[in-house]
């Protein structure tokens, strides 16, 4: 339906162009106009040449309404593929329209033609005209069954992700950007506001600047006196002055609201994405958001405050050198007119293609960037296999990719830099041509040429600041969207629970889970899974390595949720419970724990800024850290390096395990919290937890006999499905599963070199002692 209402307003728009044209050019023209004009054609005297652009206009318009309800798939998509040059040759028209003026002022009384202005001015109406409906035609939708597009957009490409975009829909536009992040500065209105007044005190004293100097070269030349050149030239010194502070005060004040600007942006994009879901995480790289944080959002405070500042000075400018040149003599304003259109079309091509470069730029920093800091953050690793030299090249290759792409842009650069040259020099050799034309025949003095010259000279600079500008926008604008891509995004997963009762006893059930990470939605690694962990008690999850234990407990700690089933607290699903309470009462201890690169204190007390230091003290006691804390350098104001390095394995185990306690947990989670220690540091984590088992509901995932046959509950996982529950008497006696593992680890304590075990229910110290002397580390897990 809109195809056919736009087709029906180009042949109506055609229709009256044909008719209003003819009537203007019948009526300006002789009794035979048509055969004595093409008879005897001639430029000065004939507006045959005129009407003959409406035949460009009708054929350009009707042919693509034809093409379009002829070819309705790819019909729309072609019209907007030639946008560029039908505004091109509508310029051309429209320029024409103008030279033809200029022509018909030489001779006065044909200017004045009342059918030849109706047939200019219908001229450059319908020009414009057909730029607007091209536009239009370009974005119907092609009359599909249902009116629906049945071709993709230009934007509907696949994106690295394997994921694809949504094109037109999705694409941000460049004006609601820049819109957005003055939205952004609404808090700095006033300074805002002081700023655009200097700048226009600025403006308005370097628009007059020309002028005067134009009255004291006529001063000179003209007057031959002193005083006409004396009193221009004191106006002209006090206007430099005023304009430098001008200058001075509004760069100042923009800087220092584009500053605030983007301490915004960051402190908004971090806040936003604490509140993404952990499978957020899971699917972007470290290296990816941390080049949004920084390099982005630095780039859009940067570019936007200094590109801004120059487009709003040479904004105002460029109005009131225009205003003065116009004063002095329409007739070169005219001709000065002519060149603008085309270096605006040239900007907005090249403005663009940069815009298009700058984002695959800044999407091959951020793969670079990705390297970097995962070749960093396990520079251990990579020194244990010899990998520099690999890491090396992998970083150069990304960065090769992205000089590929800043080759690309230095092209464009100097290519836009060479026409636009090539454009201001031809103006101003016909402003210089003309003009002299206008002094030789006294139309204006010779200090009025000078003078509007430098306007000329002038404007082309704030066009050329302009074009930049444009440029410089387009670049920060496409870090914007990045940048607003991220603060968008709304998360997957809520952390927008309200329950946080008086009493809270710990009783964990999982009621016939299904799971399935957001990385990989078609691997269950759960399967209907459901156990009970009654309050106070100490449940085991055993299992071969990949049977879901870990899941389990990524899901209790509501990093994810079920995709069928609910994991209960309490009888409430954990997603119900406000999060910090949430994690108030449920701690975790991991296997590889994450200590921040602060003191001792801050790390224990992590989330409990005030906790007070007998209450870490205390925490640490139970954690059997007190003793080694205090025998540091400065004792719990010690630093622990980044991600704890400054500490050993066991030593930062009993730091997280204190972490957990400071809080008072009714639920604790182990999750294999001694696996990756030698037999001295576990042997004194597991005291640690010896001590705090037997006040707290537990989940423990571990590997260890003692620590497992002791648990009132054990379930046993294989293939993310419960296989076995019980206790450990009982699932000896199925000699299942179970079975098979135990016995596993008891040949392999044999086979190590350690005593026989005859009986599984030794006392738990003797059965430590066994496990620390027999090179437990060699022992198959579960």
């Amino acid at each position: 339906m809109r195809l056919i209402v736009v087709v029906s307003c180009i042949v109506t728009f055609v229709v009256v162009d044909v008719v209003l044209s003819t009537v203007f050019y019948i009526q300006g023209s002789g009794p035979n106009p048509f055969s004595e004009d093409l008879e005897d054609f001639n430029i000065y005297q004939s507006i045959l040449d005129l009407w003959a652009t409406l035949m460009v206009r009708s054929c350009l318009l009707l042919g693509a309404a034809i093409g379009i309800l002829v070819n309705r798939t790819e019909g729309p998509c072609r019209v907007a593929s030639l946008g560029t040059l039908v505004v091109l040759v509508s310029l051309v028209m429209l320029t024409y329209a103008l030279t033809k003026l200029l022509i018909f002022s030489e001779i006065g009384r044909l200017m004045y033609n009342p059918w030849f202005l109706s047939l200019f001015s219908w001229t450059c109406a319908s020009s414009v005209g057909t730029m607007v409906l091209w536009k239009l035609l370009s974005r119907t939708d092609g009359g599909a069954a249902g009116g629906e597009r049945v071709r993709l957009d230009e934007g509907d490409e696949e994106d690295e992700d394997g994921t694809r975009g949504t094109g037109d829909k999705e694409r941000v536009n460049s004006g609601a950007t820049l819109g957005r992040l003055l939205y952004y500065c609404k808090k700095d209105a006033g300074l805002l506001s002081l700023a655009f007044f200097f700048l226009l005190l600025s403006a308005v004293c370097e628009a007059f600047i020309p002028y005067y100097t134009g009255k004291a070269i006529d001063g000179i030349v003209i007057h031959k006196s002193m005083e006409y050149f004396t009193k221009p030239m004191i106006v002209l010194s006090g206007l430099a002055l005023v304009s430098s502070l001008a200058i001075g005060v509004r760069g100042g004040v923009f800087s220092l609201t584009l500053a605030r600007l983007n301490i915004r942006l960051r402190n908004l994009l971090f806040r936003t994405l604490m509140q993404q879901e952990i499978g957020f995480f899971d699917a972007n790289h470290t290296g990816d958001i941390t080049s949004r944080l920084t390099s982005d959002t630095t780039q859009v405070s940067d570019l936007i405050s200094q590109n801004l500042n120059l487009f709003l000075r040479s904004f105002v400018k460029g109005v009131g050198f225009f205003g003065f040149m116009f004063s002095m003599s329409w007739k070169l304003s005219l001709v000065t007119i002519l060149g603008f259109p085309y270096i605006a079309v040239l900007s907005k091509l090249y403005g663009d293609y940069y815009k298009k470069l700058t984002k695959e730029v800044q999407t091959s920093l951020a793969h670079a960037n990705k390297v970097a800091e995962e070749t960093i953050s396990a520079m251990k690793t990579v020194r244990s296999f010899a990998g520099e030299g690999h890491e090396a090249e992998s970083y150069h290759a990304r960065l090769q990719e992205v000089f590929a792409l800043n080759k690309k842009q230095a092209v464009a650069f100097a290519c836009f830099m060479w026409s636009t040259c090539i454009s201001e020099l031809a103006l101003q050799v016909t402003i210089l041509f003309y003009g002299g034309h206008l002094v030789v025949t006294d139309q204006m003095t010779g200090g009025a040429l000078i003078s509007f010259f430098i306007y000329e000279l002038e404007l082309g600079e704030c066009l050329e600041s302009i074009s930049s500008v444009y440029t410089g926008l387009m670049q920060g604008v496409g870090a914007a969207e990045k940048v607003f891509e991220y603060i968008d995004r709304k998360p997957e997963q809520s952390l927008d629970g309200q329950e946080a009762p008086e009493t809270f006893h710990g009783l964990v059930e999982f009621e016939n889970v299904t799971f399935a990470y957001p990385t990989r939605p078609e691997t269950n690694v759960l399967k209907n899974v459901s156990f009970r962990i009654q309050p106070g008690e100490v449940t085991a999850l055993v299992g071969p390595s990949g049977s879901g234990k870990s899941s389990c407990v990524s899901l209790l700690e509501n990093f994810y949720w079920p995709q069928h089933g609910q994991v209960l607290l309490d009888g409430r699903p954990v997603q119900m419970y406000q999060h910090g309470y949430l994690h108030s009462k449920v701690a975790l201890v991991g296997q590889e724990p994450v200590l921040f690169a602060r003191t001792v204190q801050k790390n224990i007390c992590y989330g409990l800024p005030d906790a007070p230091p007998e209450v870490v003290a205390s925490a640490a006691r139970k954690a059997n850290a007190h003793n080694f804390i205090c025998g540091l350098s400065k004792g719990y104001d010690t630093g622990v390096g980044e991600k704890g390095a400054q500490l050993s394995g066991g030593q930062k185990q009993r730091v997280a395990i204190a972490r957990a306690l400071i809080r008072n947990p009714r639920v604790l989670i182990l999750d294999e919290a001694t696996s990756a220690l030698d037999a001295e540091s576990e042997h004194v984590v597991q005291q640690a937890l010896d001590t705090v088992l037997q006040n707290h509901t537990v989940l423990v995932i571990a590997h260890r006999l003692s620590t497992v046959q002791r648990a009132n509950t054990i379930v046993v996982l294989e293939d993310g499905v419960v296989m076995e529950q019980g206790c450990h008497d009982k699932l000896m006696d199925l000699k299942g599963l179970y079975y098979r593992l135990v016995q596993r680890q008891m040949l392999g304590f044999e086979s190590n070199g350690g005593p026989p075990r005859p009986a599984i229910e030794a006392p738990p110290s003797q059965k430590e002692e066994e496990q620390e002397g027999s090179g437990d580390e060699d022992v198959p897990r579960y």
